[in-house]
């Protein structure tokens, strides 16, 4: 078991403006910032008050690890957090922070590698018109999750991303995504997703390679804390493992119920369960799947005053 679990979300959490709160809050910040903008080559402050620069994939992935990374340097300012007795876990670029957060790169090096990351996956984009949707159950007469299932792939999509909770991401070919949600199946609800294209399906082969090399490349080192893989929910057996995992996401699924199920597993009554900057949906789903956990989603500097009062509450 252990005493806290941090996880990360993926894109689609990121909103103009996530950094202001987390850079008025210490002031190293900005100088943090700094640095990992010139790592990244992209003016990150900027950047995160551009809506419509953040509509892109190459600009959001950093964006969004830089913004965990700094919330995650706030926490730990506020809470002892064992290195031994933390379990780390990211939901797709979320992996980036993730990886960062449990030892196995810089964070410098975490967001670089996620503009790398970005850049390959905006380039498979423009190959193909992809895109894709979320589905879940309708309030009214909700499918059941193998129905949910079948249906997507019925209509000639693949399931990008197991959410748990009842929850998946449909994605494909952008006028098969189209038709799945104009005509939804019976007691599914089918929204469509202001994505660049399909991430975590084959449409994103053509980012293997590039981002293949960008990993090559990091300066990888031994975690000092433990970190589940989206895969398939298992522990991370160390950098070269890692490594692979993180270049055969981009064209597999998501299995965040996977990592959901493990990080009940290594859960107790009293584990602190905190998410990272831009938090919401990670917290959302672990409240809905298991309402016995303590969690704290970390939206703003200011929900750091919490996590003292609720790590102490678990003693």
């Amino acid at each position: 078991m252990y005493d806290h679990v941090i996880t990360v979300p993926g894109q689609g959490a990121h909103r103009p403006g996530m950094l202001d709160s987390w850079l008025a809050s210490a002031p190293y910040a900005r100088e943090l910032l700094a640095e990992w903008s010139e790592a990244a080559g992209l003016d990150l402050l900027e950047a995160g008050r551009d809506a419509a620069a953040m509509a892109d994939t190459a600009v959001a992935q950093p964006l969004i690890t830089a913004t965990a990374l700094l919330s995650l340097e706030r926490l730990r300012a506020r809470l002892d957090v064992d290195p031994d007795r933390v379990l780390y876990a990211g939901h797709s670029v979320g992996e980036l922070a993730a990886a960062a957060g449990a030892g196995y790169l810089s964070p410098e090096a975490a967001v670089a590698l996620a503009r790398e990351r970005g850049k390959a996956m905006s380039a498979a984009c423009a190959t193909a018109p992809t895109g894709m949707a979320a589905c879940m159950p309708s309030k009214r007469d909700g499918a059941a999750d193998e129905a949910i299932v079948d249906a997507i792939r019925a209509g000639g999509l693949s399931v990008a991303n197991w959410n748990g909770s009842h929850q998946f991401v449909a994605a494909g070919p952008s006028a098969a995504v189209e038709a799945f949600g104009a005509k939804p199946p019976a007691g599914v609800r089918v929204v469509r997703l202001e994505v660049a294209g399909a991430f975590h399906t084959e449409a994103m082969a053509p980012a293997l390679e590039p981002f293949a090399r960008a990993v090559a490349r990091a300066p990888w080192r031994s975690p000092d804390s433990a970190m589940l893989g989206n895969g398939d929910g298992a522990l991370v057996g160390g950098p070269d493992d890692l490594r692979q995992r993180l270049v055969a996401q981009l064209t597999s699924a998501v299995r965040w119920d996977l990592c959901a199920e493990s990080v009940a597993r290594h859960s107790s009554a009293r584990t602190l369960h905190v998410e990272l900057a831009p938090a919401g949906p990670l917290t959302k789903l672990a409240e809905r799947a298991h309402p016995w956990m303590r969690t704290v989603a970390l939206r703003s500097a200011d929900d750091l005053d919490a996590v003292p009062a609720l790590a102490g509450s678990g003693a």
